[in-house]
């Protein structure tokens, strides 16, 4: 199974912008040698909850410093990319990169973002599964053309052509029931965050399998692509200290920037958003506190011996998955992140690759 690692890219405090790119993209080139196989960034615009507006571009310089990392969008936000651009940029990458890129697609949960690209949010799903569909079928034909409401495109040519199928290669953010449903139709892969106890996730899980299965002429789906907070550390208590107030922290901004708590901005949003506006009024309900404890018991900090037994604990619920550690957040120092990057690889990845 793959070892990865996610780039949140967040705006760290103690760093302008610049510094920050800089460390980041070092080490997300160092990743390689230190035995990961494959980084996936994140598309965020705006704000300081995270700052690459493009990940298909950050991940052709990284192509050229690179030999065997795979280079996956995690993810590119549907919606704000017109999608016979994302199949050139797509096919332009796999080139660069000898045949490395993985395609990560996602259809974006922030009112702020949405409103930044001159947006509808409500329109989100039917531009995401109008859009997807196009993008999937044209790595596939080397042709994009669609009909739709939105995307209406005349047949055409995507030049360079393709090198190789990106069947096995392609995979969907999955956070509410229908983007599962979604993944199993597209045969897309399920790529998903860590975020309550992982006894809450085994039916979708297992539905989502069944799906594809059915959906995909018997095909099994691919391991279930996870990303996890991580904090390695010899420590453990210091790493529990750090986890609690950064892996919270990154919490808190998730809640500032995504709206979380708002059920009624949900409930304005309608569509496939009523999913989070229940879940508002859960997490509401719940408390504060509450919500912190299962988020952090859901992500990997602790010692290699805590992280591999969490692992375990996770595999012998849900079967297979690939780990994806966020190891830079909330201004970790980033001497800290790779001492932290280098023992995960070192001392946790085989045991992630035996599983």
């Amino acid at each position: 199974m793959n070892l990865g690692i996610q780039l949140v890219i967040q705006n760290h405090e103690d760093y302008d912008d610049r510094a920050m790119f800089k460390q980041e993209t070092r080490l997300a080139i160092e990743a390689e040698a230190m035995g990961f196989d494959i980084i996936w960034p994140v598309e965020h615009h705006f704000r300081d909850y995270s700052i690459c507006p493009d990940n298909m571009q950050y991940l052709s310089y990284v192509a050229a410093k690179t030999s065997t990392l795979k280079l996956g969008t995690g993810a590119v936000i549907v919606p704000w990319n017109d999608p016979l651009r994302v199949v050139e940029k797509m096919i332009m990458l796999d080139h660069f990169s000898d045949g490395r890129a993985v395609l990560g697609l996602g259809r974006g949960l922030s009112r702020r973002e949405y409103s930044g690209f001159r947006q509808d949010m409500s329109e989100a799903r039917e531009r995401f599964n109008e859009a997807a569909e196009m993008i999937v079928r044209g790595l596939e034909e080397g042709f994009v053309e669609g009909s739709g409401k939105f995307y209406p495109q005349p047949r055409v040519e995507v030049r360079p052509r393709k090198l190789e199928s990106f069947e096995g290669r392609r995979y969907m953010v999955c956070m509410s029931p229908d983007s599962f449903e979604v993944a199993a139709e597209l045969g897309l892969g399920a790529m998903m965050f860590s975020q309550f106890p992982w006894e809450t996730q085994v039916d979708q899980l297992n539905q989502y399998r069944a799906d594809f299965l059915a959906k995909q002429g018997g095909k099994e789906a691919p391991p279930i692509s996870i990303v996890d907070f991580a904090i390695c550390d010899p420590d453990i208590g210091r790493a529990e200290e750090l986890a609690r107030e950064r892996i919270v922290g990154y919490l808190l901004s998730v809640f500032d920037h995504y709206e979380m708590l708002d059920a009624k901005h949900f409930e304005e949003t309608g569509g496939s958003y009523l999913h989070y506006a229940k879940a508002a009024e859960t997490m509401n309900e719940m408390g504060q506190d509450a919500i912190m404890e299962g988020f952090l018991d859901a992500n990997l900090w602790g010692d290699p011996a805590r992280i591999k037994d969490k692992l375990q604990e996770r595999h012998e619920l849900i079967g297979e998955f690939e780990v994806n550690g966020v190891f830079s957040f909330q201004s970790l120092p980033f001497d800290y992140v790779e001492k932290s990057m280098r023992m995960f690889a070192e001392e946790v990845g085989p045991f992630v690759k035996g599983l």
